[in-house]
Formats: structure tokens, sequence, C-alpha cells
């Protein structure tokens, strides 16, 4: 039989990566570097890797590519670097600076030298508009055409590119948005637009008008981008099913249905590591915490996330850039926070003497000094590379050679000098600060929000993840780590097990105190008729399930939780009321750890999610030998000098190819992956298992006390 393929591609900051899969299990990993000027170069790379890996031409791999899976990062670069289309914002009367103002939200409320909120569209193409909707979804005030005319027209004369509208309780009467609408269409033919109510259909008004003009903005580049993209692979073979793109909920959606909301393509990327870390924590059958905590360590970012009992939890609370200075998507999103750190971030003394790490990166190009690509400023790689940790004849299993001198020279000029240090020395202090970043990062994720994370167990992935991640596990006493044998490909990983869905959601209003059961339910009915719309228009093979939740609080609390409603329960009685507040008291006790049983509970929004269940591949054995669970392999196992503590030590280095599944590990130790080092301890021990390693790490209770993550009576 003709094996029919996969491939799932995430375009990041550093690398395009590739994972190619047949019908039955995961073939691989493959990377290529990310070309930011024309992305389809990179793309190109990885799939010139991946068809040479299985003997085939580029045209008869994409020939027997039955689904391909595209994540990027071009509409959040695109928007935090303000290369977005020219777009005016257009609403009611008396409510032009919704963006403005956003949601009152500021850091330092009494530094009043702080500049004022940029808006993400300027308020000079800010647009009123006469017409008013009531919150019973009656007309109080009739739209005045005529003025709603003159206003498209003035648009015109400023050449807008993009428009969004946002008008206030459109989401219960959209009549004169989509009256708006139609008047583009016959005034501004080509301008691209965007309505509230069809992209993002909740009460409150600033993340409805964020997420629209957000939308409409990005809709020029993203339709061109993607209508590209596909053009371009079918050119070379591929004439599978239509190309999927990922969403901010974790899923994939058809390139046609991206292109009418590019807005779900924002901040995508993340969101596939932690389906990918779902899959592999229950792949581990000794994984003994409840949660899963997982961390994507790129060139640029570290991304963490956590899935609660396996669950991926899920927020609107996404910014783009600082928080109440940038952007808000207002979209359910999978919950994944980004520190500006990596592989490739840059190392560097301030005038003060200080060592800092990051958020500026040598990203693809020109890299860490040592790709020799041009770079002169030391990054986290170059200091893993000066400890040891990393082989610089054997980066990328070979495929990339790295200059050790050039990275030694670098260190010892940038950092070392100034801080009075051996380069050595300088590369563990790159390592420490980085690592205690990102350690704190996860702290604020975790222990500040009531979580312990010696009850998770960690996935790491990502290409940079091995260098550092077992002493910042160790120091939040987290005891067992799973670093996937793909782990620098975890969110294209990712893109193998996620499923085709999409989430609509309905801002109504409802309390427990007067709860409205008729419009509870034709609300929960509506969902069900567009959820049932979106199943049936996708020609696909897989299960079809929906699924409903409702963001509700506690009578007086300002901001909602989700509320799991299974496949869709009507209400009709006190029975059915009751059950909702018992699931609502549980989940609140379950994140806050407190509750207040039979307290009035109000709900805003009501959203339904309905999924496609793909056929899933089975994890990737390749590397390894399950007939040969024995002891170590019967090899000779290397050495070489690694730094730990400060300390020169022998460190063993162990080579994939020449492991046996089952293989014990003990730190200080170096495991040489094709595409990442991972780097052991001392104190920490690896299980070869053939998808993943698991790393336990002793003393991991005490150092988190040490490191004052926990306290000694946590």
């Amino acid at each position: 039989m003709t094996p029919t393929y996969t491939i799932s591609v995430d375009t990041g900051g550093t690398f395009t990566d590739l994972v190619l899969a047949d019908q039955d299990e995961v073939i691989g990993l493959f990377k290529s570097s990310t070309t930011p000027d024309d992305l389809f170069v990179g793309i190109t790379g990885a799939i010139e890797k991946a068809a040479a890996h299985v003997g085939l031409p580029i045209a008869d791999l994409l020939a027997a590519t039955k689904v391909f899976v595209y994540s990027t990062t071009r509409s959040t670069n695109a928007i935090l670097t303000g290369n977005v289309a020219k777009t005016a914002f257009v609403t009611t009367r008396g409510n032009r600076d919704i963006l403005l103002y956003r949601e009152g939200g500021k850091d330092q409320p009494h530094n009043l030298a702080l500049p004022f909120k940029t808006p993400y569209v300027p308020r000079r193409l800010c647009f009123e508009i006469t017409e008013r909707v009531l919150a019973d979804g009656s007309v109080a005030v009739e739209l005045d055409e005529a003025a709603a005319r003159a206003t498209l027209e003035r648009i015109g004369e400023l050449e807008v590119e993009a428009i969004g509208v946002c008008l206030l309780w459109s989401i219960l009467n959209p009549e004169h948005e989509l009256r708006i609408g139609e008047l583009i269409e016959e005034i501004l033919p080509g301008v691209e637009y965007s309505l509230s109510h069809q992209v993002n259909r909740i009460v409150r008004e600033y993340r409805r008008a964020s997420s629209t003009v957000i939308d409409a903005s990005i809709k020029p580049l993203m339709r061109d981008h993607l209508n590209d993209l596909e053009s371009r692979l079918r050119g070379l073979g591929f004439n599978g099913d239509p190309l999927m793109v990922t969403h901010v909920s974790g899923g994939v959606m058809r390139t046609e249905q991206m292109c009418e909301r590019p807005i779900q393509t924002v901040d995508s990327g993340p969101a596939l590591a932690p389906v990918a870390g779902v899959v592999y924590a229950e792949a581990e059958p000794d994984a003994k915490a409840p949660d899963v905590l997982v961390v994507d360590t790129g060139g640029t970012s570290f991304d963490v996330s956590i899935a609660n009992e396996g669950r991926i939890l899920y927020t609107r609370e996404k910014w783009l850039g600082p928080k109440w200075y940038g952007h808000m998507t207002g979209l359910p999103a999978v919950d994944t926070q980004s520190l500006g750190a990596g592989g490739g971030s840059i190392a560097r003394v301030d005038a003060g003497g200080l060592l800092h790490v990051g958020p500026e990166s040598a990203g693809a190009d020109p890299g860490p000094v040592a790709y020799g690509k041009g770079g002169t400023e030391p990054t986290v790689t170059d200091a893993a590379l000066v400890l040891g940790y990393i082989d610089p004849d054997n980066f990328l299993g070979g495929a990339m050679k790295l200059d050790l001198e050039a990275a030694r020279s670098a260190m010892l000029e940038k950092v070392g000098e100034p801080l009075g240090l051996s380069a050595e020395g300088a590369a563990e202090a790159i390592l420490r600060v980085a690592s205690e970043s990102m350690r704190g990062f996860i702290t604020d994720m975790t222990v500040a929000q009531g979580r312990d994370p010696r009850q998770c167990v960690m996935i790491a992935g990502g290409g940079a993840a091995g260098l550092n991640i077992v002493r910042i596990a160790r120091d939040l006493g987290v005891r067992q780590i799973i670093i996937p044998r793909l782990a620098a490909g975890l969110s294209a990983t990712g893109g193998q097990f996620s499923d085709i869905s999409a989430t609509f959601s309905i801002g109504q209003y409802a309390s427990s105190a007067a709860f409205d059961f008729d419009k509870v339910n034709a609300t929960v009915g509506e969902l069900k008729t567009a959820l049932t719309s979106f199943l049936d228009a996708v020609d696909q093979p897989g299960e079809r399930e929906m699924r409903f939740v409702c963001e509700a609080r506690y009578d007086q609390q300002i901001w909602e939780i989700d509320v799991d409603l299974g496949e869709g329960r009507e209400f009709h009685g006190p029975e059915d009321l009751a059950w909702l507040q018992e699931r609502f008291d549980a989940a609140h006790l379950n994140l806050f750890a407190v509750n207040q049983p039979g307290f009035p509970i109000e709900i805003v929004t009501w959203r339904g999610e309905g999924r496609i269940i793909r056929p899933k591949p089975a994890l990737t054995t390749a590397g390894a030998d399950d007939d040969d669970a024995g002891a170590a392999a019967d090899v000779d196992v290397t050495t070489r000098t690694g730094w730990f503590g400060g300390e020169p030590m022998d460190t063993a280095v162990h080579r994939v190819e020449d492991m046996s599944a089952l293989t014990r590990i003990e730190g200080p130790a170096i495991i040489e992956e094709p595409t990442t080092t991972i780097v052991l301890d001392p104190g920490s021990v690896a299980q070869v298992r053939p998808t993943h390693y698991l790393v336990e790490i002793a003393g991991a209770d005490e150092a988190a006390i040490a490191a004052g993550t926990v306290g000694a009576e946590a």
C-alpha cells in the first residue's frame, strides 16, 4: 500500500520545524532556518529534508500528503511590529475612545511619568455612527444611512485598507452592523472589513472592539499569505485536502475559513505545544503528578502552559505586548504565556555592571555568534557551547558546525572581562540568569496562582529546552520531566495531534437569582445550530463532537471562569440550575482553593466548541529498539568536560543512535539528539523510552525550598 503522509509545519522566530507522519506513526522532525523575508523558502528547505529522509522527490512526497497543517507567527509579528493594513474603526456615537481607554488598567497607577497608551487604531481613524441598539436588542435610534455613507466616503478619501465595525449591543441585534457591511461593499469595494458580532460575540466592549479591528487589520496580509502559501505548495505537487491552519484554541481550520477569521492565527503557534504535551504525558505510565506543566524553549521565546488533569486551560486574557499597554484579542485561547528568553537570547552587561539576558534575541539571522553568520553578541546557545554542553561538530545532527572559539571570544569580551570572569564563568552566569528568569516566570504562573509545581509533571520542548531544564525543574520542586524525542519541534508535533475545530461565543447574561430558562436554552440552541453547520461543512473523516462552556462568576465578582457544561444540557427547572451551581462551585474551588457554595452566580458568555477528531499517528519510535529493553546499549560511551556549578566534570556523552529503550543514564551526562541536546545535571537520572526521556530529579523539594519557590510547610 502506498503510504499517505501528514505534514505539520511550525514557523518560529529562528527555525522552521516540520514533523512528518504516515498513516501509522510519526516518522521524524526536520528543521530549516526560518527565512523572514519569504517564509516559504524555509518551509521548502524543511520539506526537502523530509523528502530526502523517505527517499522521495519533493513532488512525490507532497503528492502523497493528504493533510498539511501550518502554524505561523506571521500575524503576531505583523501586529507587534505595526506592519498591518491601515485600519479605521467605526462604532456607535459616543464610544469613539473604546480602543484608547481599553479596560482602564495600569501597571504603575501613581507613576504620572508613564506615557499614555497608544490605541491600536489612531484616534483620527476612529469614526462615530448615529444608531443605538439597547441591551434587550431593541432599536432605540435607527441607523442614519446618509451619515454612514458620508463617513465611509471620508474613510475612502483617507485611503484606508481595512475597517473594523463594532456597534453597541450588536451581539443581540446585528442588523445595523450588517447594513454597514453592505454599505462598505457598495461604497468601498475591495476594502476588507470585519463585523464584531461575527468576530467575537461577547459582552465586554473593549475586547470585542479590539478583536474586531485586529481581525480587520490583518485580513489583507493573511489572505495574501495563506493563499500564496497554498498556491506555491500546489505548484510543488501538493494535491491533498485544503491546507489546514492552526488557531488559538489548539485546533485547525481550513484555509478559506481562516482567511475570513485571521485573528484566530494570532499567537496560535504556542497553542500547539500543550496539545503535544498532553499526548506525551499520557504516553508515560510512570508519570505521578496529576497536572501537566508544558514549557517550550525556542530561539526567541519561552512559552509556558498548564493542563489540569489532562485538560488544557483556556483564557480570554491574551495580551499582545505588555499587559494594559499592549492589545487584547479577547478570544478564548489556550492559556500560554511567553517570556522573551530562549537559545538566541542576547547577554549584555549594563553600565552598572549588572548582567541581563534577553529579551533581545539574535533570531535566525545573524543568530548566535557560534553560527558564524555575523552575530557578535553572546547568547544562551553560545554559553551552552562554552560550558561543553553542545558538541560544535554535531549540532543539529552534524548539519551545522559551530565556531567554539568565536563564542569564547565574544563571551570574554562582552561578559567575562566586564565582570572579571573567565569564559566558562561568564557562560555559567548567563545560563544561571536565564534559568532564574524562566523559573520565576513559571512561579508566577503556578505558585502565585495557587498551584503547586510539585504536583506537576513537566513536559520540556523546544530546541533549547534541554540545556537548562533540569536546573529549572529542581528549583521549582518538580520531580519528573518528560523530554520528547521530538522536543525541538513540540509545536509542530502538536499539529499532528490537533483536531479540526471551531469555537463560537454568544454574550447572554443570566443570573441564578432570576434565571431566564427560555433565553438560556435559546442561546445554547443557537450555538448548537452554528456548530452543526460548521461540522457539516467539513468533509473530513473523524468523530464529531460538541462541547459547551459558560463563563460565570459569583455575584459582585469582576472576572469570569470557565464552567464545563458537557455536550449541552438544557435548563428547565431548579434541578438543572442546582447542577450548574454545583459545577461552578467545584470549578471555583479547583482554581482558587475557595468557594461559596450556593452563593448567586452570574453567567456572562456561553461558548460552544465543535470538533472533528482526526485520525492520529502513533508517536515516533525512531532511535529506540523496543526488543532490546534491557540495560545500556553495548557501545563505548564517550566523555568530554562539562561545567556544572562552576566546576569542570568528566561528563558522559550519549548519542541517541547508540541507545536502546529503557537505558538508564545518570547525571552528569549529556544526551545528543539530532535536533536538541539534553543536559543531565548531577543528581538527575534519565530513563530512555521509545518516544521520550523520563528524567527524575533527586532533592527537588529541598532545592525548591532553598530557592524560595515554596515554603518548608508546603
